[in-house]
């Protein structure tokens, strides 16, 4: 067991551009005299004292929380995010990425909802946009991409599936049980401009595998800030075309856990392959979203790329995912409950 508290892991490349705010929101947590609660930056590669500039930020704000830094210097966030989890003290770990400004609640209301129920692995709530400069008039339709709003719309027959990265907080314990299994996460993060963003969609769908509950929220929030860079659709076409090659793994994950029968058939990849195909002539004639004819399209060369890409080593893949529902077989039934969801880019 672990001791009762959250570590809050703040992941950072080169952050000392970023990292006042979030850190002046950390501080100014309001939270119960009972909780306890540490600050764990993770430097990941930098090359701008990042470290040494978060501790020196931390002790102007006098806060009783302690702050401490740890060197990662394998490049990407999934490898931060991880060096930080091992390094956590407490028994739930909360993920605060450099951008990201809590408000004041957010780490009390976190504990207080794992803390209360069993059942629940994972809690995360809502992002709200932060612009350097004026919101694209695009910007609405895609939203979700930059882990911003509810996270209502991933649920199925009324079952939550998946949460971002951003702000989520969940079960130290749960991690130990994926380790001690022998699973092995496929997504690592993003790693400098690759902008692949699965790893907390694959870590939250092996969450509801083994049984467990997501909860979303919407008293849960921070400002997530967005620079003048990645607010441009070229940042957008690079985001999908990223997503697109993380997609035939996540819709592995989706035809593990879903209740539809056409989804399930995917774990033979030919007809994952045909639907793939079908989808793109689909989209490139009724694009799902506006301005999205060109995105989408790029969307499915990646989907299709990656899909040819993993064929050798594609049962193996669905091996390893049915080794996390086959984790927790023998809990009470009362423990588990019905699974289902939709991908946020689900076939």
């Amino acid at each position: 067991m672990y001791k009762n508290g959250v570590s809050v892991v703040v992941c950072c490349y080169n952050s000392t551009t970023r990292l006042y705010k979030t850190l002046k929101a950390l501080a100014h947590q309001v939270i119960s005299k009972d909780i306890i609660v540490e600050i764990i930056i993770v430097d990941n590669a930098s090359t701008d004292h990042t470290a040494t500039y978060a501790s020196e930020i931390w002790e102007s704000f006098n806060s009783p929380i302690p702050l401490i830094s740890t060197y990662e210097a394998q490049p990407g966030l999934g490898n931060a995010r991880k060096k930080g989890i091992a390094q956590a003290s407490y028994a739930y770990v909360l993920f605060c990425d450099d951008d990201n400004w809590l408000l004041p609640n957010y780490i009390n209301d976190a504990y207080h909802i794992l803390n209360n129920d069993s059942n629940i692995a994972a809690c995360g709530g809502m992002g709200m946009p932060v612009f350097e400069t004026e919101k694209p008039y695009w910007f609405d339709e895609y939203a979700e991409s930059f882990a911003l709003g509810s996270q209502e719309i991933v649920r199925e027959n009324g079952k939550l599936l998946c949460l971002y990265g951003a702000g989520l907080v969940f079960k130290k314990e749960v991690i130990k049980q994926l380790d001690d299994s022998g699973y092995t996460q496929f997504f690592k993060g993003r790693v400098g401009k690759k902008l692949s963003s699965s790893e907390d969609i694959e870590l939250t769908n092996a969450m509801v595998l083994m049984g467990y509950k997501l909860h979303y929220a919407e008293s849960l929030q921070f400002y997530h800030y967005l620079p003048t860079e990645r607010l441009t659709l070229n940042y957008i076409q690079k985001l999908f075309t990223a997503n697109g090659t993380d997609g035939p793994i996540r819709n592995l994950y989706y035809a593990h856990i879903c209740t539809g029968y056409t989804h399930k058939l995917i774990k033979n990849w030919y007809f994952h392959f045909l639907l793939s195909l079908v989808r793109l002539i689909k989209y490139y004639i009724i694009p799902p979203k506006k301005y999205g004819r060109k995105i989408y399209f790029l969307w499915n060369k990646a989907y299709i790329k990656e899909l040819l890409s993993i064929k050798p080593y594609y049962k193996n893949i669905i091996s390893n995912i049915n080794k996390v529902a086959n984790i927790n077989k023998t809990k009470e039934p009362n423990y588990l409950f019905e699974q289902g969801n939709l991908l946020l880019q689900s076939i």
